[in-house]
């Protein structure tokens, strides 16, 4: 497959890649191990179709069915089908689904109908960010652990959630929340990623609010700088996919009146050469620093 670079940090567009074929067990693995060099793969030009995304996206991994709908695909749209959750205002940065046990693997977008300069989806990479820490500040989170939730009971996507808010006397359900390592092991990859993000990510546990504020600011300066972030800049059928885990992605502005009808689909896990890959092999948490956390 031909390989262009999309940005310094992240992302290739694939050129002379047919996404309207089925692929062969080589040409997916070929996907797969681009998908995790680059974090993100563009095919763009193509007359795609539903069964063509589910084909493609299919080839990482089992493809994410809704629980609600039964259905393979939801919609990031500013139609009536819009997902619901996500809403169309303001996306801060952040990675899909880290306020659960297992963040999802990888994301897929497809722009199935679309208005040229509708609103883009920003890119950045975490491993690269990491990568190029100051030693000293790479040791200083090494061992640090943040708490990442969700507020069920209100759409809200243009503010930071933190645990603070939190109502006493909520429905047990109402806040799902989850704690991570902050130098993270994805289970697919070499490389390590940075696991915090502007939109879930509500404290560091093991250090004062304060102190522990001051070194999210830091790293969130570091990661969405504007010189490592990858504007996407949509088209008509433009088709991706990204690594969740290493990269992370927000929407700029509320999505405006221009036609932005984005068909999402996500992994459930990961075919590795020996199948699907399991998480709980690979990934492990301190059930005690959890409960620690969600109790502060």
């Amino acid at each position: 497959m031909q390989v262009v670079p999309l940005s310094e940090m992240l992302g290739a567009e694939l050129v002379d890649f047919d996404v309207t074929r089925p692929q062969t067990e080589e040409d997916q693995a070929e996907l797969r191990r681009l998908f995790c060099e680059h974090h993100l793969l563009l095919v763009r030009g193509q007359e795609v179709t539903e069964e063509d995304q589910n084909r493609f996206v299919g080839a990482f991994g089992p493809i994410h069915v809704s629980q609600a709908t039964g259905t393979l695909a939801a919609y990031v749209t500013n139609g009536e089908d819009r997902l619901v959750g996500v809403g169309t205002t303001e996306l801060l940065w952040h990675n899909d689904g880290t306020y659960g046990e297992h963040p999802g693997i990888g994301t897929s977008l497809w722009a199935q109908d679309l208005e040229l300069g509708a609103v883009p989806t920003m890119f950045t990479s975490a491993v690269h960010v990491l990568e190029h820490l100051p030693e000293e500040l790479r040791a200083r989170i090494e061992p640090l652990h943040a708490l990442h939730m969700k507020d069920t009971a209100v759409e809200r996507t243009n503010q930071r959630w933190r645990a603070v808010e939190m109502e006493p006397d909520s429905a047990p359900d109402r806040y799902v929340t989850y704690v991570h390592p902050i130098v993270y092991q994805p289970p697919h990859l070499d490389e390590q990623t940075i696991l915090v993000n502007e939109l879930q990510t509500s404290h560091i546990v093991e250090l004062p609010d304060d102190v522990g504020e001051e070194l999210l600011q830091e790293l969130f300066a570091r990661l969405y700088a504007s010189e490592v972030v990858y504007r996407h800049e949509w088209q008509p059928n433009d088709l991706i996919i990204w690594d969740n885990l290493a990269l992370q992605h927000c929407r700029p502005t509320e999505m405006g009146t221009l036609r932005r009808h984005l068909r999402r689909q996500s992994l459930d896990g990961w075919y590795s050469d020996d199948g699907v890959l399991e998480w709980h092999d690979t990934v492990v948490y301190d059930a005690k620093i959890v409960a620690e956390a969600v109790d502060s």
